[in-house]
């Protein structure tokens, strides 16, 4: 537009200057230029000039510029920036990792859970099926609530209990039966049995002196001999008491393992040293593999549950039917 400008306004001057000349004509004459001629041209020079260059210079000088610049800075730099962001995420998914550490815990579990299952392989070997009790249906039992349970539980179905708690090789003198004045030793005057079998001596195993314990033994013996000419007498053994028991309440009280064995000892001479009197040894299920009482055989160390009341019962059936043969 400029340049449109400036060559307008040199050909305004030009015309100016030369317009008076005039020219020659083609048939010779001299012709003038019309006298308008000067009047257009300052009049289009300056019409042109501010119309045109003021309009378009400053409306495409601001409008190119500022659009392209601004619009592709901005957009494409934030927009590849925060793309980039998910990839601390991938770092996180990772971390579950750890949880199969904790998975693992449970194998221990599986050894402790073997152990107390074995522990009832003691409750197995009872074998009440196999015994026949009907050698019990002439039998008079005399004893402590040891002796009791097998009536308690009723294990032993056949045959009289003469049993009461605390009862000892004393007391059977004194003490009288249930709803009667009739005292323990006497009740056994009242029918005749063909088997009698005793047990005493936990509750004695305590006594100062054991050598009372065994002569009022020797004695309880002779005075059912007496009263029972024509029956079989079994002694039976005295039952340990579990390790717990023993090294607690047992060495309060004298009731320990130690003493039953050796008193056990001199239950089996003085049963073999009577006329028609047997000693019941006590069975192999009794005993650990310390010489104690299981520790699942007994709720309180001493009397025995009726898993192993079941044995007790049937290895007396099998020693009495033996002895009897």
């Amino acid at each position: 537009m400029k340049k449109l400008l400036s060559i307008l306004i040199t050909m305004a001057l030009l015309f100016g200057v030369f317009a008076p000349m005039g020219c020659r004509l083609p048939d010779g004459r001299d012709a003038l230029l019309p006298t308008p001629v000067p009047t257009e041209a300052p009049t289009e020079a300056p019409t042109e000039a501010p119309t045109e260059a003021p309009t378009e210079a400053p409306t495409e000088a601001p409008t190119e510029a500022p659009t392209e610049a601004p619009t592709a800075a901005p957009t494409e730099a934030p927009t590849e920036a925060p793309t980039a962001t998910p990839k601390p995420t991938a770092a996180p998914t990772a971390t579950p990792k750890p949880t199969a550490a904790p998975t693992a815990t449970p194998k221990p579990t599986t050894k402790p859970t073997a152990k107390p299952t074995a522990t009832p392989k003691p409750t197995a070997t009872p074998k009440p099926a196999e015994v026949d009790q009907s050698v019990f249906e002439d039998a008079v039992f005399m004893g402590n609530s040891i002796f009791e349970g097998l009536y308690y539980f009723g294990i032993i179905k056949k045959g009289k209990f003469l049993t009461q708690v605390g009862l000892n090789v004393s007391t059977v003198y004194t003490k009288k039966m249930d709803g009667s004045d009739v005292t323990v030793i006497n009740e056994l005057k009242k029918a005749e049995y063909g088997k009698v079998i005793i047990n005493f001596g936990t509750n004695e195993l305590g006594w100062p002196s054991q050598n009372t314990f065994f002569n009022k033994y020797s004695k309880l013996i002779d005075d059912v001999r007496d009263m029972q000419p024509d029956a079989a007498i079994f002694i039976v053994g005295i039952l340990p008491v579990t390790k717990k028991y023993n090294d607690g309440k047992g060495q309060e009280n004298g009731i320990t393992n130690d003493r039953a064995i050796k008193a056990n000892e001199r239950l089996e001479e003085l049963a073999s040293g009577k006329e028609g009197c047997y000693y019941i040894d006590v069975p192999d299920e009794m005993y650990d593999k310390n010489g104690c009482l299981p520790a699942d055989s007994s709720p309180d160390g001493v009397h025995l549950n009726l898993a192993f009341d079941r044995i007790w019962a049937a290895h007396i059936c099998q020693r009495v039917t033996e002895y009897l043969k």
